[in-house]
């Protein structure tokens, strides 16, 4: 074969080869929005569409002022014991050996009303330590810099949750998902104390939780460390 035909497949084989790659790389990640769509808002979603809207693993790095502020607010409440429940950053223990986590409050008012806080952290730990050891999430090996998920749920004044609001986006759009799920099924509470209530008449509150890799027997089904933590809004 002459050097021209040779030259001519092996451009045809490099480029078959890099759309194969860009059609893999585009299966693990949802399209950019087209460039004269205009700014393009955090996911904002009813509970009854909220699981279909894409999760965008690029849009990590702005966090709106309001899930900001309750990151932000952690002075002491308490003049009492320093507990889990009366203090912003004490953490709480959770979990096993082999799923280590620990649970925390993020502000002030978390820790007013910390039995409150306390049931709905406790009650999204349980699914989540589920949601971990399914086949997909267990099967993840998770980036270094994996960020953390920050969702702000909405309930209202009976406690019903009515919205979900995904803060900041962890750059791995498979656990933003389980994240996302986990909080649909799991933030409720009968009776809530209407003293908690934010200015507008409903409960916010946001949800930050941060994954890492903890151990593997296989090199292919892992472990992980979880960090677990609310804030009041």
């Amino acid at each position: 074969m002459s050097r021209a035909p040779r030259r001519r497949l092996f451009t045809i084989a490099l480029f078959a080869a890099a759309l194969l790659a860009a059609g893999c790389a585009a299966e693990d990640r949802p399209p950019p929005p087209s460039p004269d769509a205009g700014p393009q808002p955090k996911l904002l979603s009813n509970l009854n569409d909220v699981a279909s809207v894409p999760v965008n693993p690029l849009a990590i790095d702005t966090v709106p002022a309001r899930g900001e502020g309750l990151l932000r607010d952690s002075g002491p409440v308490s003049a009492g014991p320093r507990t889990y429940e009366t203090e912003p950053g004490i953490e709480r223990e959770v979990g096993t050996d082999k799923n280590p986590g620990t649970v925390r409050l993020l502000n002030n008012k978390a820790a007013q009303f910390g039995s409150f806080s306390a049931v709905i952290l406790d009650r999204i730990y349980a699914r989540l330590a589920i949601a971990e050891r399914s086949e997909e999430i267990s099967q993840t090996k998770l980036p270094e810099e994996l960020k953390a998920v920050v969702i702000t749920a909405i309930l209202d004044k009976s406690g019903k949750l009515t919205e979900l609001i995904v803060e900041q986006h962890s750059g791995k759009a498979r656990i933003d998902q389980m994240m996302i799920d986990v909080c649909r099924k799991s933030i409720w509470y009968e009776n809530p104390p209407p003293e908690a209530l934010s200015g507008d008449g409903v409960y916010k509150l946001t949800i930050k939780m941060k994954l890492e890799n903890f151990a593997s027997l296989d090199e292919h089904h892992w472990s992980f460390i979880t960090d677990l933590a609310l804030g009041i809004g």
